[in-house]
């Protein structure tokens, strides 16, 4: 061995007695720095209706349903039993939740904006914080609330809060097993979704057809559901180019991809998301 060589090997021993290993690694010009920290930013954006609010073919979206209660048959409904008691009668209205339009904004109510492709990072406020049950409740005619988003992991309560009426939760995943729960009054059940589903699923009740909600199931927690106005907000995306989808229970796909670019420390305004009503027309009047 060469006396510059053993000369080389003896400084290296020395500095690793003194210094550590970590600290001459660090002044080791060839190995690379800490990989910095992520950056992120948030997306925001409205979703509207466009066209003639007063449209006949939106009444089916919305307004007032009739409320029945007794059996419910097709003789009954028909009004063809009226001295039996137990035969259907109208016992109140319902509000049609399936189109909620905010006349003043135009926006719409209960739609979910989502990225259907998972990032390859996820930012610690989400990794970090425990997961939060989520509750569905069912109050005779109607589930509350009506859209919600739900990441795997997280547990969704199903409650009867009916005195007085049975219900059930008729869970139609794509992508899992359907299940179908039955409730007493005042009890109360859980759920536990095990796979992602690509856009949301419905939960039905089977006894009153008006109530219904859906979930939008994911494996990462980029989604958020449309307030009175429209108005969402997704916070904490990495850095870079996104793609977004918008959907909502009348169209399914409002938009199946539209391309947001997230800046570090920025806010993202998406254009306005528009629900047509010449989409919804081609959609239900086939």
């Amino acid at each position: 061995m060469s006396n510059r060589r053993l000369d080389s090997l003896v400084r290296l021993a020395a500095a690793i007695i003194v210094c550590g290993l970590p600290a001459l690694l660090a002044a080791d010009e060839t190995q690379p720095a800490p990989a910095d920290k992520a950056a992120w930013g948030s997306v925001t954006g409205r979703v509207v209706f466009e066209g003639d609010i007063s449209d006949p073919l939106l009444d089916r979206f919305r307004g007032e349903i009739p409320v029945y209660a007794g059996r419910r048959t097709q003789r009954a409904a028909a009004g063809l039993e009226p001295d039996n008691p137990n035969a259907v009668r109208k016992v109140g209205v319902e509000i049609n939740r399936t189109l909620m339009i905010d006349a003043p904004t135009r926006g719409i109510k209960n739609a979910f904006v989502y990225l259907r492709k998972t990032p390859d990072t996820i930012h610690l406020r989400y990794t970090e914080k425990e997961l939060e049950d989520i509750t569905i409740v069912s109050r005779h005619t109607r589930y509350i609330p009506r859209a919600s988003v739900v990441r795997l992991g997280q547990t969704v309560q199903l409650k009867n809060l009916s005195p007085n009426h049975l219900t059930n939760f008729n869970v139609s995943p794509v992508r899992s097993v359907a299940v179908n729960y039955l409730l007493k009054p005042l009890k109360q059940s859980e759920w536990n979704p095990q796979r992602a589903e690509r856009f949301p699923i419905r939960i039905q009740n089977d006894f009153q057809p008006m109530a219904k909600t859906w979930l939008l199931i994911l494996d990462h927690p980029y989604a958020a559901v449309t307030a009175t106005d429209g108005t969402f907000t997704i916070p904490d995306l990495p850095v870079g180019e996104h793609r977004l989808t918008v959907w909502q229970e009348t169209m399914g796909y409002v938009e199946k991809s539209v391309k947001v670019t997230v800046e570090a420390g920025k806010t993202t305004h998406m254009p306005n998301c528009k629900l047509t009503l010449e989409k919804l027309r081609k959609k239900h009047q086939r």
